[in-house]
């Protein structure tokens, strides 16, 4: 496997470089698949492993009965997924392998998981293994010792118009080497207003490098996104995969946001901090916010969901663990209600920003069937601008979420609005998401399972090349941009 690293954290380099095609013999994922389909129905390995039941999406993963199945106050929540077997992997399903690929014979192909596939039936030892339905190369074997890196195709991307130093300054103990908040703004390092125009991306649950969420992040810069929010867990092993998901992003010019899935819908204080343990603690995770926090931002935990009354201080201890740790970053907290309360982060945004050591935080919501009505969404927004709360819109549907008075049909979201208020106020939005939804939430997809951006839904059109979409509003951040 040939690293994506490049020589350091600033990227003004105009040489980035895409994943080449890739034939026989790489470890294809399924095209088309639902996600719907129970395991154990047919569906092949790949699909069991990279799309588990009604994960994807707001649907939210399973959670531990001490965290609750349900969010106070939230009647309309996404609904809970069935639980899996194991710890996040369905039952009888081999991971896949998380080791990265190297070219045989001119071929990208999987390096295997472990080498107990090696032998044969006939005992014979040869260096090949088969795991998830395709051959593989067991690493350390003289087949793999004879190969060599992926090849890595360069792509020259036009420059960037010179962008001056912007007037932003960092509040007083701000020590942050990038981003940092003001007056209810996001700004870069370079002190530059940045408003986000971009898509989630599920990293954590596509992971085959060469047809997964990695190879999808440049499908996804050629919409002209300027943000990338990726989904990671913790049963999410392969940080290498994360490391160059990072830099890849950097490298086509999105600023990339990390978030952790696992305690979706939580109600605890102790599943929150859980995840910024996990951020501080796991040494290799540490390094990469380390060694981006010129570039990166960090999602707390997608959509915890605790009560308003241990909110502000559940939060503040995960802030501190942060903190402590050294982590500087500009922190990203979901609302509760599954993302969707917004009266929460802004009623109590405030007192947050007050309890973090850095002042560094920004606030996102998630819009689905909450939002239906469009006054909701125009006074959510308004009253974010008004307050000074730096605000961004982490997911949102064009439908989503149902009742009885709504005969099972999915209500519809006018995003149309959002796009709009979005722009007029300056607020960031990332749409929900690339593609692989399942669950019944398929119509979330903004493409085709294959990840191309030729191959748009309708909703993704609207978000992508829309009045006020992506490819109309988005703006690079200045960092990718030399000064004059």
């Amino acid at each position: 496997m040939r690293s994506l690293a490049i020589s350091a954290p600033v990227f003004t380099s105009l040489a980035v470089f895409v994943l080449s095609a890739c034939g026989g013999g790489s470890a294809a994922e399924p095209a088309g698949g639902s996600g719907l389909e129970p395991f154990g129905s047919g569906s092949t390995v790949d699909e069991m492993q990279e799309q588990p039941a009604a994960s994807m999406g707001p649907v939210a993963p399973p959670v531990s009965a001490a965290e609750g199945s349900s969010p106070e106050g939230t009647p309309d929540a996404p609904p809970l997924a069935p639980p899996l077997t194991g710890e996040g992997t369905p039952g009888n399903v081999m991971p896949l392998p998380a080791t990265g690929t190297i070219a045989i014979g001119g071929a990208c192909t999987p390096l295997c998981a472990s080498d107990a596939t090696d032998a044969d039936a006939t005992g014979q030892v040869d260096g090949w293994g088969w795991e998830n339905e395709a051959s593989c190369v067991v690493s350390g074997s003289a087949v793999a010792l004879g190969g060599s890196p992926c090849d890595l195709v360069p792509v020259e991307l036009p420059p960037l118009p010179p962008v001056p130093d912007g007037p932003g300054t960092r509040p007083a103990g701000v020590e942050s080497a990038g981003f940092f908040v003001s007056g209810g703004r996001l700004y870069d390092r370079r002190g530059n207003d940045f408003v986000m125009r971009g898509v989630n991306n599920p990293l954590a649950w596509f992971t085959n490098r060469n047809t997964g969420a990695l190879a999808w992040l440049d499908e996804i810069a050629s919409t002209g996104a300027n943000a990338v929010r990726l989904v990671w867990e913790t049963t999410a092993t392969n940080t290498q995969l994360l490391r160059d998901s990072v830099e890849r992003s950097l490298q086509l010019r999105m600023v990339p946001m990390i978030e952790m899935h696992d305690v979706t819908g939580g109600t605890t204080a102790d599943g929150l901090v859980s995840m910024a343990r996990y951020y501080t603690e796991t040494e290799a995770v540490k390094q990469i916010l380390l060694d981006y926090e010129d570039s990166l931002l960090i999602n707390i935990a997608n959509e915890w969901s605790g009560a308003n009354g241990i909110y502000v201080q559940a939060y503040t201890e995960a802030i501190n663990v942060f903190r402590s740790a050294g982590i500087r970053h500009t922190l990203v907290i979901d609302s509760n209600g599954f993302g969707q309360n917004a009266n929460t982060v802004l009623n109590q945004g405030q007192a947050l920003l007050t309890a973090d050591p850095q002042h560094n935080l920004l606030f996102s919501v998630h819009m689905y069937e909450q939002f239906r009505n469009a006054q909701t969404i125009r006074d959510t927004l308004q009253r974010a601008a008004t307050a000074q709360v730096p605000f961004i819109v982490g997911e949102f549907g064009f439908q989503h979420g149902s009742d009885n008075q709504n005969q099972g049909n999915p209500y519809a979201i006018p995003y149309d609005v959002l796009l709009e208020e979005s722009e007029r106020l300056g607020f960031g939005y990332l749409a929900w998401s690339w593609t692989g939804n399942g669950g019944g939430v398929e119509y979330l997809d903004l493409t085709a399972r294959s990840g191309s951006a030729d191959e748009l839904s309708a909703w993704g059109d609207g978000v992508i090349n829309g009045p006020n979409g992506i490819r109309a509003t988005a703006e690079p951040a200045s960092i990718f941009a030399e000064g004059p």
